[in-house]
C-alpha cells in the first residue's frame, strides 16, 4: 500500500492540507449554568478548498450525582453539536464526541471551539482533544 504524505493528493484520493490540534489535559472547570466556558480552541485558515474536518472528543464529568455537563463544538460562532450528559454518580466519566464537515473559505480564517456547562449545578469538567483537518479534492 501506498502511502503519501499529507498534503500530496494521489488521484482519485482525498488528501488531507497540514492540519490543527487542541489538546487540553488538565481539566478545564465550570459552575456556571448559563454560559459556556472554553475547553479547546483552534483558529484555522484553509488555504485549499476551505472544507474542513472537525472532530471533537471530550471526557467530562460533574462533582455532584445526577447533575451533568451540556458540551458543545463553536464554528465561526454557531453552536453545533450540543448534548447534555447526567451521570448516576458524582465524578462519573462520560465521553462527548462530535464529528462535522464545515465549509469554510478559502483565506478567511475561523475559530473552532469546545465548551461545558454544568446542567443544574456541581462543577463540570472536562479534558479532551479538537482537531482541525482540511480535506483536500
Amino acid at each position: 500500500m501506498e502511502i503519501s504524505p499529507p498534503n500530496i493528493v494521489p488521484s482519485g484520493r482525498i488528501g488531507l492540507a497540514p492540519s490543527a490540534l487542541s489538546s487540553v489535559t488538565t481539566a478545564v472547570t465550570t459552575t456556571s449554568t448559563t454560559a459556556y466556558t472554553t475547553v479547546n480552541s483552534v483558529t484555522y485558515t484553509p488555504s485549499k478548498t476551505g472544507i474542513l474536518l472537525i472532530i471533537a472528543s471530550l471526557v467530562v464529568n460533574n462533582n455532584t450525582a445526577g447533575d451533568g455537563v451540556s458540551c458543545e463544538v463553536t464554528i465561526g460562532g454557531t453552536a453545533y453539536g450540543v448534548t447534555t450528559l447526567i451521570s448516576s454518580a458524582a465524578n462519573q466519566n462520560q465521553t462527548y464526541s462530535h464529528v462535522k464537515i464545515y465549509n469554510g473559505t478559502v483565506g478567511t480564517a475561523v475559530t473552532i471551539t469546545t465548551a461545558i456547562e454544568a446542567v443544574t449545578g456541581g462543577t463540570a469538567s472536562a479534558v479532551g482533544d479538537l482537531v482541525v483537518l482540511e480535506l483536500l479534492a
